[in-house]
């Protein structure tokens, strides 16, 4: 999702609240994101994968009880700004070769950096991230993957 208002965080809820308990399930917040999918989509635009939906649910349910509160909703949204810039930027810091790409070296790097390097996890990270399949994560995997 894209940079929110608090206007449009609410007129999203007003349609991802499907039942109107006050929360949202993960099928109602895919139900939500597809409702918002474009109709007639530019060349090369993807939807969101059910991998990325359930990221981003778990991301947002900030308490961990498998549903999204209001509160957490709008205090993700518009915190995810500053979030976004914060992860560009440790990208930009860990390409120490500039070519918009993590390669093992520089996932390696910012994992040990972070305190948990082993190489089991710095193989992870690039799986999980690495949805092209070419053993480099760029910017938008990295963003897709942290965001």
């Amino acid at each position: 999702m894209s940079e929110m208002t608090r206007e449009m965080c609410e007129e999203f809820w007003k349609v991802a609240d499907a039942d109107g308990d006050g929360e949202l399930t993960i099928q109602e917040l895919k139900a939500a994101i597809r409702k918002y999918e474009p109709k007639n989509p530019p060349k090369g635009w993807r939807p969101a994968s059910d991998r990325q939906i359930a990221n981003m649910f778990c991301g947002i349910d900030a308490s961990g009880d498998g549903r999204i509160s209001k509160q957490e909703f709008v205090n993700d949204m518009l915190e995810k700004p500053k979030r976004k810039k914060t992860l560009v930027e440790l990208f930009k810091n860990y390409d120490t070769d500039g070519n918009g790409e993590l390669s093992r070296d520089e996932v390696r790097k910012l994992i040990a950096d972070s305190g948990c390097y082993s190489p089991d996890v710095a193989d992870q990270l690039i799986k999980s991230c690495d949805t092209s399949g070419d053993g480099l994560i760029s910017l938008n995997e990295f963003m897709d993957a942290m965001g």
